[in-house]
């Protein structure tokens, strides 16, 4: 699996031939940041921020990782006592992101 920052250079360069975790990615990232759901939204931008914070060298692989992880059981217990429309969105956005995230960075360790 290649590094997140190829996925997100090669999605928002090429996205006609960016692959498919990459264009997901993108996708769902634009939809955290326009979420009816402030929640949604704030994870959005921290996910964004903690990857910038890495490209920056502020973070290292293993923080942001952790980090990431307990983003993710956070967003987890709240899709857990959200409503259904709320939770549906936690799980298909937040969670998901942080899932794909996790799994490039994981696979580039």
């Amino acid at each position: 699996m290649p590094s997140l920052n190829t996925l997100l250079t090669t999605a928002k360069e090429q996205p006609a031939r960016s692959g498919a975790a990459a264009t997901e990615f993108i996708t769902l990232l634009n939809l955290a940041a326009h979420d009816e759901d402030a929640g949604i939204r704030d994870a959005g931008t921290l996910i964004a921020q903690a990857l910038r914070e890495k490209a920056r060298g502020w973070l290292t692989q293993e923080d942001l990782i952790v980090l990431l992880e307990g983003q993710r059981d956070i967003a987890r217990l709240r899709a857990n006592n959200a409503e259904i429309a709320l939770r549906s969105r936690l799980q298909s956005i937040v969670i998901r992101l942080l899932d794909i995230t996790l799994a490039s960075l994981i696979a580039a360790l």
